[in-house]
């Protein structure tokens, strides 16, 4: 988790992307398994172990969760609480989960990744064919109020944009074509939720048109590469959870 953003900020940001995967209860029926990698206070993932159906009466879902940082003292205590969850201290870069996933989580930590293909990559074989990767974190440049602004904290070595997180994740397995993503303008957040339907590809040899061919980007996207030769921020459009189409500007 950010060191330099407060804990219950980030999970007020992580709670509008809760509230509406709590609106898909076919997706939140066909899940057993959690992981929530990098989860800081766990208070993400304490509202997945302690969530109940929409049925008359209730019903408790008892998902097996997974509670993955390098830090687990920084988990809050009320958490630890919950039967549901099974602690796991280590490195969510290397394979950690001992069993596949049906979603994996990672809300403000992917972004201190060291090796985020390799990590995409354990990500990937860490998951069930079809899981769903929901993955939220902050832009360190942005243009916000007509100026150019940008951030550096420590180990945060690389600078990520819609554009080069859709080519890492479509080449890391994950299916680009059927998939969400939100920005808005004015706001470093970039959410994206998309779901595991290959093994990796080489990153070194795959190229934009070979993920096109593939089908595993969007019309938009290919629609830019077919275009220009290379992906344009200003011409993605997307599909959110909330179902409202969205152009990816920022």
């Amino acid at each position: 988790m950010n060191q330099f953003r407060n804990i219950y900020e980030s999970h007020e940001h992580s709670q509008s992307i809760l509230k509406l995967l709590y609106e898909y209860d076919s997706f939140l029926d066909s899940i057993k398994v959690i992981a929530d990698m990098g989860c800081g206070s766990g208070l993400d993932l304490n509202w997945f172990a302690t969530l109940y159906t929409r049925d008359t009466p209730p019903e408790p879902r008892n998902y097996i969760c997974y509670a993955v940082d390098k830090d687990t003292q920084q988990i809050d205590p009320a958490v630890l609480e919950s039967s549901n969850i099974m602690v796991m201290q280590g490195d969510f870069n290397e394979r950690i989960v001992p069993r596949q996933v049906d979603l994996l989580w990672s809300h403000d930590s992917f972004q201190y990744c060291i090796d985020p293909l390799k990590t995409l990559r354990v990500w990937n074989q860490t998951m069930n064919t079809n899981g769903m990767l929901v993955l939220s974190l902050p832009q360190h440049q942005t243009y916000e109020y007509n100026r150019i602004q940008t951030r550096s904290y420590s180990g945060c070595y690389y600078h990520y944009n819609v554009c080069n997180l859709i080519y890492m994740l479509a080449v890391s397995g994950f299916d680009c074509r059927d998939c969400y993503v939100h920005m808005d303008q004015n706001n470093p957040w970039m959410n994206f939720a998309v779901y595991k339907n290959s093994e990796p590809l080489d990153p070194a040899t795959t190229t934009w048109h070979d993920l096109i061919d593939q089908r595993v980007v969007n019309d938009s996207v290919a629609n830019s590469v077919n275009k220009f030769g290379h992906v344009r921020q200003e011409d993605l459009i997307f599909n959110w959870l909330d179902r409202d189409w969205r152009f990816a500007k920022n």
